[in-house]
C-alpha cells in the first residue's frame, strides 16, 4: 500500500509540474486535490518514512516532510516524547545521509525539524529534543566535513527563522500568545548558546591563514549568516504586550539582550574577534554584509546589559577604539560605505552624550575628525552617483545616514557646547557646497550630466531637487546656521561671482542676437548651463541656512542668523547695507565701503534681488530662451520661504532684533516698502514672460499669497500700487493674466481675496468690486449667453467655464472670517447657476470635478461661521449639486479599473469631502448664537450629510471597492 500511494503521488507530481499546453486545468486541480488528500493523512508518520526512503521525485519528498510537519501539530497530543524524538532524529539522519537532495526540500524538511522543536518548547518531555538537536550540531561540526558543517549551519538557521518574530516563522496555527511563550523559552536557554556556538566557530576560522580554503569560507559565511541574526534579535520584553506588526520584519531593531548575555557581549575579545573576521572576509561583499551586520547591532548594544555608567563607557571604549584601528587603516569598499555609516549612526543614537564625552580626549577628537572625513568623502560619492545617474546609490543612503548622524550629535551637545563640532561641521558645509558646483570653486563635474540624452531626461521625471534633497539641504542648513560667520559671506561670494558672470553672458548674447540675422536664440552655451546649475544649487543652500521648516508653526528667523547679524552691528554701516539693499542693478563691490560696512545677511538677500533684476531685464529683453526655468522656480521658492520669516517680522517674537535686518525688512521701514515694491515688480515680470513654464507659474504665485498671508503684510502690501495694478489687469481679463493656467487662475484669486483683508476702508468696496464684479460679470456673460445651450462643448466656452471655476475655487480659498459675509453674497447666486452647469456637463469629468469642488471649498471655508439662515441655504445648494450629480451618474459605473474608473471615483471622493465638511459644522461653530432663525426650523448638519451620503451610497459598486489604488 506505501509503495502505491508513493506511485500514486509521482504520478500526480508529473501532472502538477507539467506545463499547461500538455495538461488540462481539470486534470491539475484533480492532481492538486489527491496531494492535498494525502496531506490530510492521520498518523502519515510511517507512510512518509517509507516515502522519504524510497522516492527519488524531490517534489513528493517534499510534500512528504510538509504532511509531517502539518501532521505532528494536528496530533502532537497523541504523540508520545519518543514518537516525537524518533521523527526527529529519522530527518536529521536523513538530511545527513541524504546530501544531494534539493535544497527546498532540505531546507523543508529541518523546517519541519524546527517546528518539531518548537512546538514542545514548553514541554519538559517532548521538549527535551533541542539538547539532543545541539549534540548533533556539534558532531557534525566537530566532524571535520563541510558538507556535513553547512548542514549543521542549516539546522541553526532553521531553529531562529522558527522563533523569531518575522515574516520567516511557520504559518502553522500558532496563536501570538504561544508564539511569544516559545520564543521568550528559546531566549532564555538556547538563543545564547547558538551564539556561543558560532563565536567559538569564527574564531577557529579566524585564527587560521589568509587566504582561507573555499570551503572554510563557504562555513565562515555561513556562521556570520547566524551571528547576524542573533546580534538582530528583536527580544521578547518583560511585560509584552501584542502590537499591530510584530511579525514584520524591522531592519532597524537596537540589540537589548538581558543581564544573563553580559558574560557574553561585554567580553572585549567578542568585540575584537568580529573587526577582526571583518578585515578578513571585506573583500567578499556578501561576506563583509554580514560582519558590517554583526558590528553595527553590536553597536546599538543597550539596556540592562550594561550594570552601570561605567560599564557602558568601557565597551563604548573598546568598540569606538576597534573601530577607529579598522577604518583608519583601510580605504573603504563602496558595500562598506552604507555599514560604516550605519554604525556610526548607532552609536550616536544609542549611547548617551555623557558616555561620548568621558571617552579619552584624543580618542573623541579622532572619532570625530574620521566622522568629518569620512562624510565629505561619501557625500562626493554621492554627488558622483547623481551625476552619473546610477541606479545604485549606496554613496548617497551611506552620506544621509552620515547627517542623520551630525543631526542627532548636534541636538545631543546643545547641552554642553557646539563650539567643539564647529570645525567640523564647517568642513561638511563647505565640502557639500564643492560638490555642487563647478570649479574653480567646487568639483561637480558636468561629464556625466552630458551623457543623459535628451529623451533619456524627458523620459525619465524626477522630483524637484529641493523636494528630493530636502532632508541632505536642512542638515546642510543646520551646518551652514552653526558657522554663520563662516556660510553666510562664502555664499555670498559664490552668488555675487556667479550673477555677475551671467550677466556679462547674457549681455554677450544679447550682442550676438543683434549682430545675427535670423531671429532664432543661439543654442545654450555649456558653459552657461554650468553657471544656471551653480545658481540653481547656491540658491538651495542659501534658502535652508536662512529659513527653518515651519510647517505648522509661525515662520521666525533662526536665531543663529539674528545672533550673528546682531553681532555685526558694530561694524555695519545701517546707510549702506540699505544702500547696497536697493541697488539691484549694480554690484555691490561698487558700491563705496560696501565689504566691510553691509551686514552680510541684508548682502546675501541682496545678491538674490540683483539675480532677480538680471533676470527680468533678460525677460524685458525677450531672452526668455536663454534663461533657466529651474533657477527662476529657484528664485520664487527662496524669496518665498526668506519672505515669510523676514519680510515685516513681528517683533515681539525675539527676544533682540538686529537693526540692519529691522531697517531693511522690517515694519514702518523704508527698506520693506522697497522690497515688496521691487518684489511685486518681479512678480508681474514672470507673470507675464514665463507662458508655458507652470512650475515657475505656481511658485510665483506661491510667493504673492505669501505677502497676504495674514491682514497685516496684506495691508501693506496693498498700498502698493503694483498691487492695484494686478487687480485690475485680472478684472479686465486681457493677456497675460488671461493666459495663466488654470490652476494659476485659483492661485491668482485667491491672493486677491485674502488682500482684501488688509485694505483701508475707504478703499474697500472699490477693490472688491474690481475683484469680484469682473467674474459675477464674466460668469452671467457666459451662462446666460443666448446660445449657450448650443455652443457649451465647444472647447472655447468650455474652457471658459474651466477657467471661470477655477476662479470661484481661488476666491472660495481665499475667504476669511472679515470677508466671509460679502463673500457668501457674491457665491451665493453663483453656486445655484453651478448646478446647472452640472446639468449642463454632466459628462465632462473637468467640469464636473471642478464644480464639486467649488463647493466644498465654500463648504469649508464658510460654513463654520454662517447662521442658521446662511447654514440652511448652503444645505440647500450642496443637497442639489448631490441630486444633480446622483441623476446623471447613476447606473453608469463602469466594471474595471479603467482610466474613467478613475475620474468617477474622483469625482465620489469629491463630493464624500464636501459631505464630511458639511458635517463639521457640527462640531466646530463659530456663528453668532443670536442670529435670527425660525423656531422649531433648525436643519442638522448631520442630517444633511447623512442624506448626502444616501444619495451616493448607490453610485459606488463592488468593483471600485475592489481598485487597489482607491484604498
Amino acid at each position: 500500500m506505501e509503495d502505491r500511494i508513493a506511485q500514486e503521488l509521482e504520478q500526480v507530481t508529473q501532472i502538477v509540474l507539467a506545463p499547461p499546453n500538455i495538461v488540462t486545468p481539470e486534470e491539475r486541480h484533480a492532481a492538486e486535490n489527491v496531494i492535498l488528500d494525502f496531506r490530510k493523512t492521520k498518523m502519515p508518520y510511517k507512510l512518509c518514512r517509507h516515502i522519504l526512503e524510497n522516492s527519488k521525485c524531490d517534489y513528493v519528498l517534499f510534500q512528504a516532510a510538509t504532511t509531517i510537519k502539518e501532521a505532528v501539530i494536528r496530533e502532537w497530543s497523541i504523540l508520545s516524547s519518543e514518537d516525537v524524538e524518533s521523527l526527529r532524529s529519522f530527518l536529521l539522519r536523513f538530511i545527513t545521509q541524504n546530501i544531494t537532495i534539493q535544497s527546498y526540500v532540505r531546507e523543508q524538511i529541518l523546517q519541519t525539524v524546527a517546528v518539531i522543536l518548537k512546538r514542545g518548547t514548553l514541554e519538559d518531555l517532548k521538549g527535551a529534543s533541542r539538547n539532543s538537536l545541539f549534540q548533533d550540531v556539534t558532531q557534525l561540526v566537530s566532524s571535520g566535513n563541510v558538507t556535513m558543517q553547512l548542514v549543521a549551519c542549516s539546522m541553526l538557521t532553521a531553529l531562529l527563522n522558527e522563533y523569531s518574530s518575522s515574516s520567516r516563522t511557520s504559518s502553522v496555527g500558532f496563536t501570538w500568545e504561544f508564539h511569544t511563550r516559545c520564543k521568550r523559552a528559546f531566549e532564555e536557554s538556547d538563543l545564547k548558546r547558538v551564539l556561543l556556538f558560532a563565536l567559538q566557530v569564527l574564531n577557529e576560522l579566524e585564527k587560521q591563514a589568509s587566504p582561507l580554503p573555499r570551503e572554510a569560507m563557504a562555513v565562515l559565511n555561513r556562521m556570520l549568516s547566524i551571528s547576524e541574526q542573533v546580534l538582530c534579535w528583536e527580544f521578547v520584553p518583560k511585560a509584552a504586550r501584542r502590537h499591530v506588526g510584530s511579525f514584520e520584519m524591522n531592519q532597524n531593531i537596537p540589540l537589548k539582550p538581558n543581564e544573563k548575555w553580559r558574560d557574553t557581549l561585554m567580553d572585549k575579545t567578542v568585540l575584537i574577534l568580529f573587526f577582526k573576521i571583518h578585515r578578513k572576509v571585506r573583500h567578499n561583499s556578501e561576506m563583509a554584509h554580514h560582519s558590517t551586520q554583526c558590528l553595527t547591532q553590536l553597536a546599538s548594544l543597550n539596556g540592562y546589559i550594561f550594570v552601570d555608567d561605567k560599564a557602558r563607557c568601557e565597551y563604548l571604549a573598546t568598540f569606538i577604539d576597534g573601530f577607529l584601528q579598522l577604518i583608519t587603516s583601510i580605504d573603504l569598499q563602496d558595500y562598506e560605505n552604507l555599514g560604516v555609516a550605519t554604525i556610526y549612526k548607532n552609536l550616536v543614537m544609542q549611547f548617551p552624550m555623557a558616555s561620548m564625552l568621558a571617552l579619552p580626549q584624543e580618542m573623541f577628537d579622532q572619532f570625530l575628525e574620521q566622522l568629518t572625513r569620512l562624510t565629505c568623502t561619501m557625500g562626493q560619492g554621492a554627488a558622483l552617483e547623481e551625476a552619473y545617474h546610477k541606479d545604485d546609490t549606496i554613496h548617497m543612503e551611506a552620506y544621509e545616514k552620515m547627517l542623520e548622524t551630525w543631526m542627532e550629535l548636534i541636538s545631543k551637545m546643545k547641552d554642553v557646547s557646539l563650539d567643539k563640532l564647529k570645525p567640523q561641521t564647517q568642513q561638511v558645509f563647505n565640502s557639500y557646497i564643492q560638490c555642487h558646483i563647478s570649479a574653480p570653486d567646487g568639483t561637480r563635474t558636468q561629464e556625466g550630466r552630458d551623457s543623459v540624452s535628451e529623451e533619456d531626461e524627458i523620459d525619465s521625471v524626477e522630483e524637484d531637487d529641493r523636494e528630493r534633497f530636502s532632508d541632505q539641504l536642512c542638515s546642510i542648513g543646520v551646518f551652514g546656521r552653526m558657522v554663520a560667520g563662516h556660510s553666510i559671506p562664502s555664499l555670498c561670494r559664490l552668488l555675487e561671482d556667479r550673477v555677475a558672470r551671467l550677466h556679462g553672458q547674457l549681455q554677450r548674447l544679447q550682442h550676438q542676437q543683434h549682430s545675427m540675422s535670423h531671429t532664432q536664440p543661439p543654442p545654450m552655451d555649456p558653459h552657461l548651463t554650468m553657471l544656471y546649475e551653480d545658481i540653481h544649487w547656491i540658491l538651495l543652500v542659501t534658502t535652508y541656512v536662512l529659513t527653518e521648516e515651519s510647517e505648522g508653526e509661525t515662520p521666525m528667523i533662526p536665531s543663529d542668523i539674528m545672533e550673528y547679524s546682531i553681532s555685526q552691528s558694530k561694524t555695519v554701516d545701517i546707510p549702506t547695507t540699505l544702500k547696497v539693499l536697493a541697488s539691484p542693478g549694480e554690484r555691490a563691490d561698487s558700491i563705496p565701503r560696501a565689504d566691510l560696512n553691509t551686514d552680510s545677511v541684508v548682502r546675501l538677500v541682496s545678491s538674490v534681488l540683483r539675480l532677480c533684476e538680471v533676470e527680468k531685464r533678460a525677460l524685458q529683453a525677450k531672452m526668455a530662451g536663454s534663461l533657466s526655468p529651474q533657477v527662476s522656480a529657484s528664485i520664487m521658492w527662496f524669496l518665498r520661504r526668506w519672505s515669510l520669516c523676514y519680510l515685516l517680522p513681528d517683533e515681539n517674537y525675539y527676544s533682540q532684533v538686529s537693526p540692519a535686518i529691522l531697517s531693511a525688512f522690517g515694519r514702518d521701514s523704508e527698506g520693506a516698502q522697497w522690497t515688496i515694491q521691487f518684489l511685486l515688480e518681479k512678480i508681474l515680470s514672470n507673470l507675464s514672460c514665463w507662458f508655458g513654464e507652470d512650475g515657475i507659474l505656481e511658485d510665483t504665485l506661491s510667493l504673492l499669497n505669501s505677502f497676504v498671508d495674514n491682514r497685516f503684510r496684506a495691508g501693506y502690501v496693498t498700498k502698493c500700487n503694483l498691487w492695484w495694478t494686478l487687480a485690475k489687469q485680472e478684472a479686465e481679463h486681457k493677456p497675460p493674466l488671461s493666459l495663466l493656467p488654470f490652476s494659476c487662475k485659483r492661485m491668482l484669486l485667491r491672493s486677491l481675496v485674502q488682500a482684501g483683508s488688509g485694505v483701508e476702508e475707504s478703499w474697500k468696496e472699490q477693490y472688491w468690486a474690481c475683484v469680484l464684479t469682473s467674474i459675477h460679470t464674466r460668469f452671467y456673460e457666459t451662462v446666460c449667453h443666448e446660445n449657450f445651450a448650443k455652443m457649451s462643448y465647444v472647447s472655447n466656452m468650455k474652457d471658459r467655464i474651466i477657467d471661470l471655476l477655477e476662479c470661484l475655487c481661488g476666491i472660495a480659498q481665499g475667504t476669511r472670517i472679515d470677508n466671509m459675509e460679502r463673500i457668501f453674497t457674491f457665491f451665493h447666486p453663483l453656486m445655484a447657476d453651478s448646478v446647472k452647469l452640472l446639468d449642463v456637463y454632466h459628462g465632462y469629468e473637468d467640469v464636473v470635478q471642478l464644480v464639486i469642488k467649488f463647493f466644498s471649498e465654500a463648504v469649508q471655508a464658510m460654513l463654520c461661521y454662517l447662521g442658521e439662515r446662511d447654514s440652511k441655504k448652503m444645505y440647500e445648494l450642496c443637497l442639489s449639486l448631490t441630486q444633480t450629480y446622483s441623476k446623471h451618474n447613476i447606473g453608469k459605473r463602469v466594471s474595471n479599473a479603467s482610466e474613467e474608473e478613475e475620474d468617477r471615483y474622483n469625482d465620489i471622493m469629491l463630493v464624500m469631502e464636501m459631505l464630511t465638511n458639511l458635517l463639521s459644522k457640527d462640531f466646530i461653530d463659530f456663528s453668532d448664537p443670536d442670529d435670527d432663525c425660525v423656531p422649531g426650523d433648525k436643519v442638522e448638519a448631520s442630517d444633511v450629510a447623512l442624506y448626502g451620503l444616501n444619495t451616493v451610497i448607490p453610485l459606488m459598486n463592488a468593483d471600485l471597492l475592489k481598485v487597489t489604488s482607491h484604498t
